[in-house]
């Protein structure tokens, strides 16, 4: 009976994989929890960050994880990338328009306000992409977690049932505005988005596909969601998802607002997999035999972005929770459930908060 029943939670597992032929995951969606709590923002000593929604979720259980245990003299908070705006990100400090983005984060810890007691009101970014130029002469980017991006569509759409990379660079640069230029059987045009555009996500793209410029014809629209007006029931809509976040919605039921958007093929290759070894469903990196692994471009590093201080060192109260392999997000077993339980991979030992 034990095996049985083994077997069966391997299976439902296995078939809570969102794909274009299966059922629509059902997971309720709950009200996220205060943002952040006000207990954290008005902490003299508070830890707090703000930047990409991607992994605006995983935070907020870190932050739960590690409050529990060690954050009684120096909390840890970490605003969403959406909702009201202006912010106030800790008390006593000045209000900021709330970033929504890899770039707006790393731009408001840049430029952040510094109280009359040198405390920063702003100590950290979350970005979904690596240093690019421009980026704050001081920064320093440690990186948390393994992702991948990959592009979606509503269940029911026009879109064919996988795309090369070269088809989806000619989508984004706009040379390919119809299915059938693509591979489809339809003469109706592509309805492309991204995200804000911002110097970050271009030079993402353009590693991941070697994009060189963003068509005319893309729109905006906020990342990783399929709920918004535009998408909703758009069979011509195609837009672009992290994978680990994905999961962490459509699978594990995580502020889930994926709606009916199913991740798609890249060059015939799925960008998800079960994982038989730790029985989760997890980012196709190749390490289930025999499934090869999503295109390598197309894998991405999650970062925490701090500023080193005058002296040039990483200050130690946020050193001890992201930089190095020591540190409590690279060595802690909780936050290491936390990441694969939010839908990304853990990072080598040597590996995890390395500067860069």
């Amino acid at each position: 009976m034990r095996r049985f029943t083994l077997i069966a939670a391997l299976v439902a597992a296995m078939l809570a994989i969102p794909t274009t032929s299966g059922a629509a995951s059902a997971v309720p969606r709950s009200d996220p929890p205060p943002d952040p709590p006000t207990r954290v923002v008005a902490h003299e000593q508070a830890i707090i960050g703000v930047g990409s929604d991607t992994t605006e979720t995983l935070f907020e259980r870190l932050a739960a994880d590690y409050n529990r245990s060690f954050g009684r003299a120096a909390p840890l908070g970490s605003w969403r990338a959406t909702g009201s705006s202006p912010i106030v990100p800790k008390a006593g400090c000045d209000p900021i328009a709330r970033p929504n983005g890899s770039s707006p984060g790393i731009a408001a810890l840049a430029t952040r306000q510094v109280l009359a007691d040198g405390r920063a009101c702003v100590d950290f970014a979350r970005s979904l992409a690596p240093r690019a130029p421009g980026a704050p002469p001081n920064s320093v980017f440690l990186p948390i977690a393994r992702d991948a991006i990959t592009y979606a569509h509503n269940r029911r759409s026009n879109a064919p049932a996988a795309l090369s990379i070269d088809q989806l660079r000619a989508i984004i640069e706009c040379r390919a505005t119809r299915w059938e230029q693509v591979g489809g059987t339809s003469a109706e045009a592509i309805d492309v988005f991204l995200p804000e555009v911002g110097p970050g996500l271009l030079a993402l793209l353009g590693h991941m596909g070697g994009v060189t410029a963003i068509g005319s014809c893309v729109r905006t629209v906020q990342q990783d969601q399929g709920t918004d007006p535009l998408l909703v029931g758009n069979r011509n809509a195609l837009v672009f998802y992290a994978v680990g976040k994905y999961i962490g919605q459509a699978v594990y039921g995580h502020s889930d607002e994926h709606g009916d958007l199913v991740l798609g093929d890249i060059n015939g290759i799925p960008a998800t997999v079960f994982n038989p070894v730790t029985r989760r469903v997890e980012i196709n990196v190749g390490q289930v035999r025999g499934i090869p692994s999503a295109p390598e471009s197309f894998r991405i590093t999650e970062y925490v972005v701090v500023l080193r201080d005058a002296s040039g060192a990483v200050p130690p109260r946020i050193e001890r929770l992201f930089a190095g392999p020591g540190s409590w997000l690279c060595k802690s077993p909780a936050a290491s459930d936390a990441i694969a339980d939010y839908g990304f991979l853990p990072l080598a030992s040597a590996d995890c908060g390395r500067p860069s």
